[in-house]
């Protein structure tokens, strides 16, 4: 079984983001590292939030990745992304 350790100090900064961040995905992955710390399983964090069990591994490994001495604030949220470009005109956007 994997789970996520974090320090008092993790652990207030992902309850944080969890309860205050605009960003649905990022409250979203700071909820799966907090209960993870309370040994859910990836499995059991997979079906609850209705991910795959391979993108609550990413989420694990982003997050061991992670300094844990560091004083940058957690950053959870997703990065641009190349892609094909957008076939609508800027007015088309703007309506």
């Amino acid at each position: 079984m994997r789970y996520i350790h974090l320090s008092p100090n993790q652990q207030t900064q992902l309850t944080l983001l969890y309860k205050s961040s605009p960003d649905h995905r990022e409250r979203q992955r700071a909820h799966a590292l907090l209960l993870s710390s309370r040994h859910y399983s990836i499995g059991d964090l997979a079906t609850l939030f209705d991910v795959d069990r391979d993108t609550v591994s990413r989420w694990m490994d982003h997050w061991e990745q992670w300094p844990t001495d560091s004083q940058e604030p957690l950053d959870l949220q997703d990065h641009y992304r190349s892609g094909r470009p957008s076939t609508l005109s800027t007015d088309q956007k703007k309506a």
